[in-house]
């Protein structure tokens, strides 16, 4: 991000800062340690540490793999690794998938590269420089402390939606938010960019709003129409395109992490033939304006919710994950 001339020394401040914070890291780390931390830890956390994790209050088969001392004393099965070993190991042997009942992890086999990462770091001891247990960890069975509630309904996005008053010396004028970006601007010492030409906004509406860019002839259109409204008609004209709703529908799918199939692994997520009933709920959700509590409580409830049509249903399709609806995972808010 740029930094004006005047702020030059917050800047400096905040690399300073920066430095300061990394390099305890950096100075921990060895040529022993350079092969656990690059290739090592980071499969360890997104393919392992969901199922095997002190944050877990019952990790999968008593194995937790976030700390050294967990990979070490193993889990059911014994200890998960033999360091100097790796045929002795039984981390390596669930990656290798060569055991039809300890296969890990259960979505699928990793690439070869990585497995004889693997194979590499126990032979050469297992070096992990991990020294203690997550901080959030306690025992493995203790729940995770969060914010108190009451603090917690204190939170900006809980509160009502207020009219704030213009800042001091703002005119009313135009839009009501460029009054606020003009005084951060102005607080700032930066001066505003200039107005985008007719042809340049028609494109950023399109994309922004049903995410292709105009033709010729449409970007044509807005230029010539030189009505008083143009803009208004534009943006109502978008908002009117069911373009619009798969647009803004992928958002809401991303955060579900709404998926038709699992090609990494067949056997154990097998794809579902009717996800397109919940994605095509949301989409045209989006498009009928449904308010968004709504939104929300029709894919948390719809069921139990009086008088909810039939077509709803597949709304339920975000939790209730039946196979004639669709797979969806949610994912955890941590």
């Amino acid at each position: 991000m740029a930094e004006c001339k005047q702020h030059a020394p917050v800047g400096l401040a905040r690399l300073a800062l920066l430095l300061a914070s990394v390099a305890p890291f950096a100075s921990a780390q060895t040529p022993d340690s350079t092969l656990f931390e690059s290739k090592i830890r980071p499969v360890l956390v997104t393919k392992c540490y969901g199922c095997h994790s002190t944050r877990l209050k019952a990790p999968m088969g008593g194995l937790v793999l976030d700390t050294k001392a967990g990979l070490l004393k193993g889990g059911q099965l014994g200890p998960a690794l033999v360091p100097g070993k790796p045929a002795e190991s039984n981390l390596l042997k669930a990656l290798r998938y060569t055991d039809p009942h300890l296969q890990m992890p259960p979505t699928g086999k990793l690439p070869d590269s990585v497995i004889s990462d693997f194979e590499q770091w126990i032979a050469k001891g297992a070096p992990d420089p991990r020294k203690e247990a997550p901080a959030a960890a306690t025992g493995g069975s203790a729940p995770l402390r969060g914010m108190p509630v009451e603090e917690g309904r204190k939170w900006w996005a809980f509160q009502p939606v207020t009219e704030k008053p213009l800042p001091s010396g703002a005119k009313e004028s135009g839009n009501r938010i460029d009054a606020f970006v003009r005084a951060k601007l102005q607080q700032k010492d930066l001066a505003p960019a200039s107005q985008a030409d007719p042809a340049t906004l028609v494109r950023r509406a399109y994309v922004d709003l049903v995410g292709y860019k105009p033709s010729f002839e449409e970007v044509d259109a807005y230029v010539s129409d030189s009505s008083p409204n143009a803009w208004e008609k534009l943006v109502d004209r978008l908002l009117a395109s069911p373009h619009y709703g798969e647009r803004w529908a992928r958002h809401w799918m991303d955060v579900a992490r709404f998926a038709e199939d699992n090609p990494t692994s067949e056997a154990t997520n097998p794809a579902y033939p009717f996800a397109w009933r919940y994605r095509d709920w949301i989409i045209e959700a989006i498009n009928k304006d449904v308010p968004y509590d709504r939104f929300v409580k029709l894919q948390l409830a719809a069921d139990l919710m009086p008088g909810t049509p039939r077509d709803d249903m597949r709304a339920l399709g975000t939790l209730a994950q039946p196979r004639s609806i669709t797979r969806i995972s949610v994912s955890r808010l941590t």
